[in-house]
């Protein structure tokens, strides 16, 4: 009887092992400290784990995973659509692996745990970063039309550059260091309590509702609606 319950159990475990991977997981290949992953056509990336992800734009698909082994074998690469997704099968292991992603062209970000991701640079019509975790997310080099950024963890944003229109929403208690991110027009909401600093030579609106401070630069003319307790610097 003992038996046929364990037997019986099996499968679920397997699943609960696997319930926090979403869309078709990449086989690995390779040993020791070192996997690759056979994966191409995505455009997004989220990094769901504790694990750091550093991204380079502009060449062949390329996935590669280094660290301890036994962390490579709980981690998981899948694609869902369009996007690629890393992320990690529960584990008692302590330490992270470093993935390194080259994609030629990238098109959204996500960070949903605790590890750290990179971008050394985006180009084009727009692209959106999006922080829900306690890791840090950062752009070295933006180059777009327009830019949007969102903001609800614990973890800070950094991005430098140039874009357009920038469209950033904070609703978490990290930060948006964007001073060296220089943006035309700009379109603010904050309701947390992390502070913004980025750089706009022209019109912007800020909804502050929150606690945090937006610092928008000298060059900024700002419509201002404000509600909560930070301040607001724009213009002289």
């Amino acid at each position: 009887m003992r038996s046929m319950m364990l037997a019986a159990l099996l499968p679920l475990v397997a699943c609960g092992n696997n319930g926090n991977i979403e869309g078709a997981e990449v086989p690995a290949h390779g040993s020791g400290a070192t996997r690759t992953y056979d994966v191409r056509d995505f455009t997004a990336i989220r990094l769901a784990g504790s694990d750091d992800v550093d991204v380079r734009v502009g060449g062949n698909f390329s996935v590669r995973a280094e660290g301890d082994p036994q962390i490579l074998a709980k981690l998981t690469i899948s694609r869902d659509g369009d996007r690629l997704i890393v992320s990690r099968r529960w584990s008692g292991a302590r330490g992270n692996a470093r993935v390194y992603v080259t994609l030629p062209a990238l098109t959204a970000a996500a960070l949903d745990g605790s590890g750290d991701l990179t971008v050394d640079q985006v180009r084009g019509s727009r692209f959106d970063a999006k922080l829900a975790g306690s890791g840090n997310l950062r752009v070295v080099q933006v180059a777009t039309e327009s830019l949007g950024l969102s903001l609800a963890g614990s973890g800070n944003i950094a991005a430098a550059g140039q874009t357009g229109q920038l469209s950033l929403n904070l609703a978490g208690s990290g930060n948006v260091e964007a001073g060296a991110l220089v943006a035309r027009e700009a379109a603010i909401k904050s309701a947390g309590s992390g502070n913004i600093r980025a750089t706009v030579r022209g019109p912007a609106s800020v909804a502050l509702v929150g606690s945090g401070d937006v610092d928008l630069g000298s060059g900024a003319r700002c419509t201002v609606r404000k509600v909560g307790s930070g301040s607001v610097r724009c213009g002289g």
